[in-house]
This record gives C-alpha cells, structure tokens and sequence, in this order.
C-alpha cells in the first residue's frame, strides 16, 4: 500500500517534506466552530498546533499534526468549521471532502472524530447549528460509537447554568441526543491535558475504524452535490436564494415608482443595489456549479487550486523578504553614514582643537618676541 502524503496548513519551509500516514496509522479528527478550541486540545499533544503550525507547508485549512498518547503515537486532525467569514461552505466542504476522498482512496481511516462545543453559549447559534447539521452529514450513522462530543471552555467550578446547558445538549433530539444513542459519548473538556487525555484513550480503546457516509457516497460515483453533506449546503444556498429573489421584487418596485416621480437620484441608488444583488445571486450559482464534481475531478481541481495558492504564498513571502531586505539595507545605510557623519564630526573638532593650539602658541610667540616695555 502506498502511503498517503496528507497535506496541511503550516508556517514551515515551503520546502519541508510532508508526513506520511499509513493504513496502519490511528487517525482521529476534530471538528466544531472557530473558536471552539481546536488548536487548543490538539496543543496538549503538539504545543506547534496552538500556532496554526502542523507538519507541512500549504495553504489549506485542514492541519495534520503528529501527537503521542503515552507511547501511542497518532495524527490529529484540524479541520476547518462552516462558519468562515473568509471562505463560503462550498469552499470548505470542497477541502474536507478532498482530504477524506484521498484518505479513503488510500485506504486510511479514521479511528474516530472528537467534535466541541462551547459550553458558554447560552443557546445553540445558527453557526454552532449549521456545523452540526454538516457533521452528521459527513460522518453518516456508521462511525458515531467512535464520536466524542466534548463541551470546552468550562469555568473553574461548573455553574449550575452550565450543568443545565450540558443536560439539554444531551437531552435535545435536535441537539446531541440521537448520536448518543447511537454510540456517542460525551466528555467534558475542563481539565486540560487531563481531560483530552481522556477522550482520546477513550477512542483509542474502540479499537475500530470507520469511513464517513460522504466517503462511500463519492466513492460509489456520486458527484459532490449529490453527497447528502452537498445537499445541506444547498439548502442554505437555495434559502439565500429565494431571498435575494425577494430583494429584486421589493427594488423593481421600488424603481417604477421612482420612475413615476421622476427620482433621479432614488433610480441611481437602487440601480446600485440591483447590480449588488445580481453579483451575489451570480456568485452563488458559481458555487453551485463547483459542487457539481466527481471525487477525481474534485481532486484534480483542488491540486490545480492548493498549486495556484502555494505560488501565491511564495511570492507574499518573497514580497516581505525583499521589503524586509530592503529595509535592512535602508538601515546599514544610514547606520554607515551615520558613522561617517560622525567620523567627519570628530575630524572637524580635531582640526579645530589644533588650530586653537596653534593659535594658542602663536600668542605665546608674540608674547615672548614682543617689546619691552621700560618703566
């Protein structure tokens, strides 16, 4: 079995080798919202992970990180949540499924996911609700035994609004409930490395391995938006649709009647905004269309992608070392004149000190050549 160069977000060499996991290695997922504390749990196993820094150079989001449990070594893996301000769903379901694809094509499989959730929030949020919803639909049924559903960000002693938080996670069906009687299991994040410790010999006592439901979808020849993580995707898409749809309606009315009383400057406001709408509308089917790819074809275009960031990277990094560069020649420069400014200075003050000497020495000479002077 080849083993699989995985491919991570990192602030090494552009030139650094990439890990390589194996079929035979424990590979173990974290999942949840920016901000839930990722970096964080991982950093218990791999302080370079609380850097953003995995194994290997690349610009994707998915970080790779070697880590030892006791005398288990493992590769956990950071993924990105949906709920990016930079990046659309679409973009980072693309990158999930590519990594999982390419793993599930190697024959590597997951020995389990841990997702978090802060237990502060004192309601689930759309962001907090839409990854989960993409949660369950990545994973499927299949591997929940082997899903750690850990609460993080605790305080030092548990307050009772937090117990109470944690009880209607677990109790509510639109919540935590149907995966815990599935399998499931939830622990608490509030002790460090103690706490992550345990969840993670948690899934290593499962002593299994699994494939997500999108992997065997793709696998089996479906395109990425007919994956049922896909189809959640357009769902929201389809929701922001049918609301942009309502904006034009609501703006052609609202131009007829500025139309009607000759609002010139009302026309050209809402002429503005229409071509806005427009572009969103234009920009969503755009993504629409990216999710219409097969699992080659997704793999294909995500090298042609990663390929075209790396060289943007590279020349970002080569800009600011050459500005850097230059910088420093700015300084040697003047550090350089500056010393030759103040050579010359010293060299002036010298001439000057000599002169006053010479004077000096000439006054005495006409003191002592000078008449004499009979009383």
């Amino acid at each position: 079995m080849d083993e699989y160069q995985v491919r991570g977000s990192s602030s090494a060499s552009y030139n650094a080798p990439p890990p390589l996991i194996t079929p035979n290695d424990i590979v173990i997922a974290v999942m949840g919202v920016t901000g839930v504390g990722k970096s964080t749990f991982i950093s218990h196993f791999n302080k370079a992970a609380i850097a953003g820094d995995s194994l290997v150079s690349c610009t994707t989001n998915v970080g790779i990180h070697e880590a030892w449990i006791g005398e288990t070594s493992c590769f956990l893996i950071d993924t990105p949540g949906f709920d990016d301000t930079t990046r659309s769903d679409t973009d980072v379901l693309r990158e999930v499924a590519d990594w999982l694809n390419r793993s599930y094509k190697l024959e590597i499989k997951l020995a389990g996911i841990v997702y978090l959730h802060r237990i502060g929030d004192v309601r689930m949020t759309g962001a907090a609700m839409k990854n989960l919803r993409m949660f369950r639909k990545l994973c499927g049924e299949q591997g929940l035994p082997c899903v750690v559903l850990a609460t993080t960000m605790w305080s030092r002693v548990a307050t009772q609004r937090e117990i109470q938080r944690e009880q209607e996670l677990m109790s509510n069906e639109e919540f935590w409930a149907g995966m815990i009687r599935k399998g499931s299991k939830v622990f608490r994040q509030d002790a460090g490395i103690a706490s992550a410790t345990r969840i993670i010999q948690f899934i290593l006592s499962k002593r299994r391995k699994f494939t997500l439901e999108i992997q065997e979808e793709m696998a089996s020849g479906k395109s990425l938006d007919q994956t049922s993580a896909g189809k959640e995707v357009q769902a929201e898409m389809e929701k922001l649709k049918a609301k942009h749809e309502e904006e034009l309606r609501n703006l052609r009315e609202e131009m007829e009647e500025a139309r009607r009383e000759q609002d010139l400057h009302a026309q050209k406001e809402i002429e503005a905004i229409r071509a806005e709408v427009e572009k969103k509308m234009e920009e969503e089917q755009t993504k629409r269309e990216a999710l219409k790819v097969s699992m080659e074809e997704l793999q294909r275009q995500r090298d042609e992608e990663l390929q075209k960031e790396r060289q943007k990277a590279f020349q970002q990094e080569l800009a600011h070392k050459e500005a850097m560069w230059k910088h420093q020649a700015e300084i040697e420069s003047l550090q350089a004149k500056g010393e030759y400014e103040a050579k010359l200075i010293e060299a002036n003050y010298m001439n000057q000190m000599k002169e006053a000497e010479l004077q000096r020495y000439r006054n005495m000479q006409d003191d002592v050549n000078g008449p004499c002077i009979i009383l």
